[in-house]
């Protein structure tokens, strides 16, 4: 029987975390599907995810790798809470039920991004001056999203607080902030502004980093596919519907989150999060659990 060739496609306007999210959804498709040859489509930075998962992946504007398709699927991403109490309520076992009738599974549903050499290296020179095999100097911190910034972002005053701490313990910390809004007078990363939606660079990035703190973003999600040690940080959304389980990611959260927006009153759903996430959690303010993490982590 010959293959059938399917494009998968993320419709445009998705950030950065959405992208690598899709990563667990191509894993889960190309296992299930082994007789399809599959092309990923998504925009310029974001369609890396799929390199290595899949035949071939392109920048919406480059040449299809095709001229035939005997299928198309337009991935379309939304929030909500979907009541699974044996797997993530995230996009990931959503989007693979409705758009490709699987099942979730462990054993794909981790973020992967596949990072070149020529982009460590790069990463390492933009950054160090040099590619940090045994990284044992930089912690990387993001703080500041682009999306429901209230929900998710620190204070600039919390974020000096994590950076104090980081010198403290006797490293570097690097704020990733790729429109230099940061008035923070720490060191900070200078790359180009579009490595901030080019995941391949991201993960090349937190890779090279002792640690990783955060809130839940792009990069976030970025170090989740990545082997760094990673807290992210919760202060106004529940994470149940927003990060996949990875096994070097730690979420910290405020001890009555399961009141969060989005509230979830399926105890279903918060009995598999906390048996599958590794949690942490703080009473008013999370610098001093972030701090301890950090203590372990880094020592």
């Amino acid at each position: 029987m010959t293959p059938l060739h399917i494009l998968i496609s993320l419709h445009r306007g998705y950030g950065l975390g959405d992208a690598v999210q899709m990563s667990a959804v191509l894993q889960h498709v190309a296992k299930a599907h082994s007789n399809w040859i599959i092309d990923y489509q998504a925009e310029e930075g974001k369609h890396q995810v799929g390199r290595g998962i899949v035949a071939n992946t392109f920048a919406y504007g480059q040449p299809y790798p095709s001229e035939h398709y005997d299928g198309e699927v337009q991935i379309v991403l939304y929030d909500k809470w979907h009541g699974y109490h044996d797997r993530p309520n995230t996009h990931v076992s959503s989007c693979l039920r409705e758009c490709f009738d699987l099942e979730w599974n462990q054993e794909s549903g981790r973020y992967r991004v596949n990072v070149s050499e020529e982009a460590m290296q790069l990463a390492g020179l933009l950054m160090f001056g040099k590619v940090i095999r045994n990284p044992a100097k930089f912690v990387a911190v993001h703080y500041e999203g682009d999306t429901s910034p209230t929900k998710k972002n620190l204070t600039h005053k919390q974020a000096d607080a994590i950076c104090c701490e980081i010198s403290r313990l006797g490293y570097i910390p690097i704020i990733l902030d790729w429109r230099c809004r940061s008035p923070l007078p720490r060191q900070k990363l200078w790359a180009p502004a579009a490595w901030g939606g080019n995941a391949e660079m991201v993960c090349a990035i937190i890779s090279q980093c002792k640690a990783f703190v955060g809130i839940d973003s792009g990069p976030g999600k970025c170090a989740s596919a990545t082997d760094t040690p990673t807290m992210i940080v919760w202060t106004g959304h529940h994470p149940a519907p927003f990060h996949d389980p990875a096994p070097n990611t730690t979420h910290l959260v405020p001890v009555d989150y399961h009141h969060l927006e989005p509230v979830c009153n399926d105890p279903g759903v918060t009995d598999w999060f906390e048996a599958h996430y590794d949690i942490r959690q703080y009473r008013s303010y999370p610098i001093y659990e972030i701090g301890t993490w950090l203590s372990e982590v880094l020592r």
